[in-house]
């Protein structure tokens, strides 16, 4: 008797885990596709054109989307659902990628073209990342899994594609050439398609309230409307503005870190440009470990996010701080990969709060909008230190901007906002689903709750 019932039971927690597995399947193809791109692209503008001014402008032309078809994209999501934007996205990039090498192959592709499709294929590629997030809650919950753990598992995606994709792109194109990277990039975004439209099952809400969510969306606001309901949704949520603000200088300071301190401290300090490749290595495999860490960790000694934020970012300041000393290639290698796992909890643990918290309607917006806010200083911090670089030399500007996360610890050491990242959601001891029936977000001592009307 115990055993036929028990089967069902079994099977049944399968059926539930299908989703989750099928979604973090598709982010996990996507991320692998992305850094293949990453790596065939520009390779291919330039055996095409020969011009590393023309590489650089399709980077550029490539990269320029993410400003704001981020946050355009998170509008789309919470007025037309996440798994039919999901969907709609990979098969428009998937098609888009697919076209460059049809048409370098037989009509011909002149270099404006080029440039528009990659330049749409990052527009319409870019809400797939709001698209999924917003669809991550409800399968984590019907597989019955914690959100630390599953949201660790869906964050380590892009970091295990870039480590796994990059040397992989290499080898195609040492086999064969740069345009076979682009047909597999096109076979990964038509694959996570077709696994989200089939196996990932609407959010109940959308099921049950389609007729209602669909005279909403017409009589309520527009997409800029919308767009700024988001908006005023994170103002009135401390705890999201508090950690957006946070990434935003911590984004300044990092992306001067891989794209400039490091090959410049190969070339000049180590005087062996090779050694760049290792330290890619080492901070990629680090946060994959860091990243997947964090489920178990945030049991124990990561169950306190402030702490873990503030521990993280002052782990991540005294490693880099080493580097002033200029160890060698092995002391930096080992740097890095002690870098990459300090900074691994981080994404996993920021995304688990804003699920908890942000209302399922209006995830979209959200996701779309800060993570569109975060990306803003990045270029920015790059300009930064490579005109201190060539003011000061190169150990000066490590030293400062590795200071400068020290500092705002310090300066966010009290911030009411990050308080509120430990708080209850809903008053209760367990983050239930129920949070987004009836969000009422504790912020922190210092602050009144906000109740967030949902439409």
């Amino acid at each position: 008797m115990t055993d036929t019932t028990a089967a069902p039971d079994r099977a049944g927690a399968t059926r539930r885990r299908g989703p989750l597995v099928a979604l973090l399947t598709a982010q996990y193809l996507s991320a692998f596709g992305n850094a293949i791109t990453i790596v065939t692209i520009p390779l291919y503008v330039l055996q095409t054109t020969g011009s590393t001014a023309t590489t650089g402008l399709a980077g550029f032309i490539g990269a320029l989307p993410l400003i704001f078809a981020g946050a355009a994209g998170g509008v789309l999501v919470d007025r037309f659902g996440g798994r039919r934007l999901s969907v709609l996205s990979d098969l428009s990039a998937g098609v888009l990628v697919l076209l460059v090498p049809l048409l370098a192959a037989t009509a011909g592709l002149p270099l404006p073209l080029l440039l528009v499709l990659l330049f749409a294929r990052t527009v319409v590629a870019t809400p797939a990342t709001a698209a999924r997030m917003a669809l991550l809650k409800p399968v984590i919950e019907g597989a019955g899994a914690r959100l630390e753990s599953a949201n660790s598992w869906y964050q380590a995606a892009p970091r295990l594609g870039l480590v796994a994709g990059a040397p992989l792109a290499g080898v195609l194109i040492a086999a064969t050439d740069s345009v076979v990277g682009m047909y597999v990039d096109a076979a990964t975004f038509l694959i996570a398609a077709g696994l989200v439209a089939f196996a990932v099952p609407l959010a109940p809400s959308r099921k049950t309230a389609s007729g209602e969510q669909g005279a909403a969306a017409a009589d309520g606001p527009g997409f800029f409307g919308q767009l700024r309901e988001g908006m005023a949704l994170v103002k009135t949520m401390p705890v999201i503005g508090a950690m957006t603000a946070f990434v935003v200088v911590t984004n300044f300071l990092d992306d001067a870190f891989t794209p400039l301190f490091l090959p410049t401290y190969a070339e000049t300090v180590l005087h062996d440009s090779a050694a760049m490749g290792w330290f890619l290595g080492a901070v990629g495999i680090g946060a994959i470990a860091g990243t997947f860490l964090y489920g178990p960790a945030s049991r124990s000694f990561l169950s306190n996010r402030r702490y873990t934020l503030f521990g993280c970012f002052a782990a991540v300041s005294v490693l880099r701080l080493m580097l002033y000393f200029e160890p060698n290639a092995i002391g930096v290698t080992v740097i890095c990969f002690l870098v990459g796992v300090a900074g691994g909890p981080l994404n996993p643990m920021l995304s688990t709060v804003m699920l908890e918290r942000v209302p399922e309607e209006l995830r979209g917006r959200v996701f779309g909008l800060t993570g569109a806010m975060a990306l803003t200083s990045a270029p920015l911090g790059v300009l930064t230190a490579g005109w201190l670089v060539d003011l000061a030399g190169l150990r000066v500007p490590m030293l400062c901007f590795a200071l400068v996360y020290l500092v705002l610890i310090a300066v966010s050491w009290r911030r009411p906002g990050l308080r509120a990242m430990d708080e209850p959601v809903d008053g209760g001891t367990a983050r239930a689903a129920e949070a987004d029936e009836k969000p009422v977000l504790h912020t922190g001592p210092d602050t009144p709750n906000e109740e967030v009307a949902t439409r």
